[in-house]
């Protein structure tokens, strides 16, 4: 996966999470928050980030809250958070180059970017239909940060409210 396939996921988990009706709204965004961290400072590293989706309880992590979250709707973003949240993970373990990862990070590759896109359709076509614009985005400001992601998607209309 090269880092604009991950740029693209973590930047529209942005919208995604705008957009979801859930109680874990606020877990959700110490996860990105977390990832935004690391794209921007490099100051996380893939076994912080990884405990975000998996901390090895059974109450919490990313992977608990999306199997308490009773919304069905939910369940592509859901998926799409948890890529996105992982393949930064998995870019974090790389740059301390280790190659013993967590399981759930052994296979992510670039066919996840085809996925989560699959997915982006059934989440809120809207967010689809503006895929060539976050992509011409992504090829301008590389790497983005949390604030110009968002101010690129609210001036697209992708965030809820906006």
């Amino acid at each position: 996966m090269n880092t604009n396939q991950l740029y693209l996921m973590l930047v529209y988990s942005e919208a995604i999470l705008s957009y979801m009706k859930t109680e874990y709204k606020p877990q959700i965004r110490v996860a990105l928050d977390a990832c935004w961290s690391f794209v921007e400072n490099k100051n996380k590293t893939g076994k912080e980030l990884y405990s975000l989706l998996d901390d090895g309880t059974d109450f919490k992590g990313i992977f608990i809250y999306m199997q308490l979250d009773e919304n069905e709707d939910d369940i592509p973003s859901w998926d799409n958070l948890s890529y996105a949240i992982g393949a930064t993970a998995r870019e974090a373990y790389l740059l301390d180059n280790q190659q013993q990862l967590p399981s759930p990070l052994e296979n992510i590759d670039s066919s996840l970017v085809d996925l989560f896109i699959e997915n982006l359709k059934e989440i809120n076509m809207n967010f689809y239909n503006h895929l060539e614009e976050i992509k011409g985005f992504l090829k301008d400001d590389c790497p983005p940060s949390k604030n110009t992601s968002l101010q690129t998607l609210e001036s697209l209309g992708l965030l809820e409210g906006s």
